[in-house]
């Protein structure tokens, strides 16, 4: 895991250029379009990330690992209404698409002045942009819980390797 790329991430400067190069545009353009845009819709609108994982007593990072099998529902579910719009946009409509997702699609569009292929791709980003973060908490979770295994077990062996120094200090010293 890269911890720096995590770290980086939750940075708003790394958040937009994640987008950017996920999206294939200048990260000031889509500074521009995602304020332009917002909310976008990136996490429900009742929840508080940081509030939340407080109140469940776990960290961010383990509340974001826990959040990732929703996530992930919820983001093929956003990206099948995403492609469903985006099948209007080519004249392949298959299935009609959400009129939320037209509706916010168009309006960010219309305040930026970008076309709705762009908007698309900036809330492929987005989507991209959760699942990135949520299994990067899963590794870094992971990789701290391993880290506290060995010093846990670290720790054990010294108790026992002191334990045992004077078990035979002990037995040295009877007759």
């Amino acid at each position: 895991m890269n911890a720096t790329e995590l770290s980086e991430l939750l940075t708003p400067s790394g958040f937009f250029r994640f987008l950017a190069h996920q999206a294939k545009l200048a990260p000031e353009e889509v500074k521009r379009i995602y304020l332009l845009g917002t909310p976008w819709g990136l996490w429900p609108p009742d929840l508080d990330l940081g509030h939340e994982a407080a109140a469940a007593g776990v960290g961010l990072f383990t509340y974001l690992a826990a959040l990732q099998p929703l996530i992930d529902m919820d983001t093929k579910e956003k990206e099948t209404q995403l492609a469903a719009y985006e099948a209007t946009l080519t004249g392949g409509e298959i299935t009609p698409p959400i009129p939320a997702v037209r509706a916010h699609v168009e309006k960010v569009a219309a305040l930026s002045g970008k076309d709705e292929e762009t908007i698309c791709r900036l809330l492929h980003a987005l989507y991209t942009y959760r699942q990135r973060v949520c299994q990067l908490s899963i590794q870094k979770v992971s990789e701290s819980s391993r880290h506290r295994m060995e010093q846990n077990q670290a720790a054990s062996n010294a108790k026992l390797q002191r334990a045992l120094v004077v078990e035979t200090e002990q037995h040295k010293g009877l007759p």
